[in-house]
C-alpha cells in the first residue's frame, strides 16, 4: 500500500500507545507542513505524559527504521489504513466531535464512499425479529452499503444477509484484528473482510475491551444516513448507537414491540420519543423517497407449497415438524427447502430450522 508523507505521519503519530486521543488530536491540529509541531505542545506532552515519554515519541516519530517497522507490521497483516487525510476517509466521520484519526481496513476499501445506512440490535434478538432484520437488510443491501457490528444476534443477522445479497457491508469491530470477539464469529469476520469491508479505529495489537464497544457505536451511527434499531432491552448497546445518531442528527428508526416482550423495549422507547416506526425496508424506502422496485412474483410448485404452509402456521418449524406436516420423510424435503431458499422464500435460522421471509 502507497501512502503519502501526511498518512504516513499520522499512521505512526496513532502507532504510540502513550499517547491519549485527546493528545494525538491536539498534535493533529498542530500540524506545521505534513510533521506534527511537538515543540507546540511540549509542556502538555510532558505534563500528561512525562519527559521520558516525549523524548521517545518525538525520536522514534523522526525514525525511518520505526516507522518502516509499522507500515510494514499493517503490510504483512494485509490491513489498509485509511486515514483522516486520506481521499477515502468518509466525510461523514469528519462531521462528529471525535473522529478517528486512522480506520484500519480489511476488504473493499472502495465502500467507505458509498451511501450507507445502518442496522443494529441486541445479542438477544427474538427469532421473529431476526427474521424480519434478514429481509429488511437484504432489501436495504439494494440501495445502501449496511453498516453493522460484528456481535451476536442483530448484528450477526444483518452482516451475513447482506454480504449475501451484494456484498455490500461494512462491519465495524470494537477491537484490532489479531482478535476475533465473539470467538464463534471467526467465519463471519472471514466472510466480511472477502466479501465486504471490516473496519476498526485501533491497531492489530488492541484487546478486546468493555469499555471500548460504545466508542465505536459512534463510528457505527456516524457513517449513515440512518440507523436502524432492530431490538434493545432497557439497557443496550443498539441504544447507545441510537444515541449518538441523535446528536449528529443521522435518522433513527426501530421495530416495534408487543407489550413484555424484554428485548424490545428499548424499541417502543425510542418510538415513542419519535424513532420512526419500521415494519419493512418499504418503511425505509418511503421516508426517503425512493421507489420501491415491484417485487417478482415467485413461482412454487405443489410440493414447495406445502412445505411453506406448515412453516408459515407454525412460524417457525424444524425439519422433523415440517416432515410430520406434509407427510413426507426428512430426506425427501432437501430439494423443497433448497428450492425454496434460493427463490428468497424461507431462510435457514439454525439447528434444521426454517422460517418463512414471504408467506404471501
Amino acid at each position: 500500500m502507497s501512502y503519502t508523507q501526511a498518512e504516513i505521519n499520522l499512521i505512526t503519530l496513532d502507532s504510540f500507545e502513550c499517547l491519549t486521543y485527546k493528545i494525538k488530536r491536539e498534535l493533529l491540529k498542530n500540524l506545521t507542513a505534513t510533521t506534527p509541531n511537538f515543540k507546540k505542545l511540549e509542556d502538555n506532552l510532558i505534563k500528561t505524559a512525562n519527559c521520558g515519554v516525549y523524548n521517545k515519541v518525538e525520536e522514534q516519530f523522526n525514525n525511518p527504521e520505526y516507522v518502516n517497522k509499522v507500515l510494514s507490521s499493517l503490510e504483512k497483516k494485509g490491513v489498509v489504513a485509511v486515514t483522516y487525510f486520506s481521499g477515502e476517509y468518509p466525510k461523514r466521520l469528519k462531521e462528529i466531535p471525535s473522529p478517528p484519526l486512522v480506520l484500519y481496513c480489511k476488504g473493499n476499501v472502495s465502500l467507505l464512499k458509498d451511501n450507507t445506512f445502518s442496522i443494529v440490535g441486541s445479542r438477544h434478538t427474538p427469532v421473529a425479529a431476526a427474521r424480519v432484520c434478514a429481509q429488511v437488510t437484504k432489501e436495504i443491501s439494494k440501495r445502501f452499503t449496511v453498516v453493522t457490528g460484528l456481535a451476536d444476534g442483530a448484528d450477526s443477522t444483518a452482516a451475513n444477509a447482506a454480504l449475501d445479497e451484494g456484498k455490500k457491508a461494512i462491519c465495524v469491530l470494537a477491537y484490532g484484528f489479531d482478535y476475533v470477539y465473539p470467538a464463534i464469529n471467526s467465519v463471519l469476520l472471514k466472510k466480511a473482510c472477502e466479501r465486504g469491508l471490516v473496519i476498526t479505529e485501533h491497531r492489530p495489537c488492541v484487546s478486546p475491551k468493555s469499555y471500548l464497544f460504545p466508542p465505536r457505536n459512534r463510528i457505527i451511527a456516524a457513517l449513515s444516513q440512518g440507523v436502524l434499531i432492530v431490538s434493545a432491552g432497557n439497557k443496550s448497546g443498539a441504544l447507545i448507537t441510537a444515541d449518538y445518531a441523535k446528536q449528529y442528527k443521522r435518522d433513527v428508526f426501530a421495530f416495534p414491540y408487543g407489550v413484555g416482550v424484554a428485548y424490545g423495549t428499548g424499541c417502543n422507547a425510542l418510538i415513542k420519543k419519535g424513532a420512526y416506526l419500521v415494519e419493512s425496508a418499504a418503511d425505509i424506502f418511503g421516508f426517503y423517497g425512493i421507489d420501491v422496485e415491484k417485487r417478482e412474483d415467485v413461482v412454487l410448485t405443489e410440493s414447495e407449497n406445502a412445505v411453506l404452509a406448515v412453516i408459515a402456521e407454525l412460524g417457525e418449524a424444524h425439519v422433523q415438524q415440517i416432515a410430520s406436516g406434509v407427510g413426507k420423510p426428512t430426506f425427501a424435503l432437501i430439494g423443497d427447502l433448497t428450492s425454496l431458499e434460493i427463490k428468497k422464500v424461507i431462510t435457514r435460522i439454525g439447528g434444521n430450522r426454517y422460517a418463512c421471509l414471504r408467506t404471501d
